[in-house]
């Protein structure tokens, strides 16, 4: 197996389309927090009346957290990328 160096506008070039996903996720992250906020306020305000209701909101805050929490694992993942990607051009200096 060889391992073949890639170009530094390669690199470059890679580094700029992560940066760009990331700043999306990031942006779409932000969003789905104030998601998981509200379906926090509106459980709340639903556990005054127990019932259909509250189960549906207390589904309604998990399923927000669960989507908030597999976006945070996918920025995570770009900043691993991209960092790894500035590892990989410092190597080519």
């Amino acid at each position: 197996m060889s391992s073949e160096k890639r170009s530094m506008q390669e690199i470059l070039s890679d580094q700029f389309r992560i940066t760009a996903e990331l700043s999306r996720m990031t942006g779409e992250y932000h969003r789905l927090l104030q998601k998981v906020a509200a379906a926090g306020f509106a459980r709340q305000m639903a556990e005054d009346d127990p019932g259909p209701a509250l189960a549906e909101a207390e589904r309604i805050e998990i399923a927000a957290k669960l989507t908030a929490e597999t976006c945070e694992l996918q920025v995570e993942a770009l900043e691993k990328q991209l960092s790894a990607l500035g590892r990989e051009l410092s190597d080519l200096t």
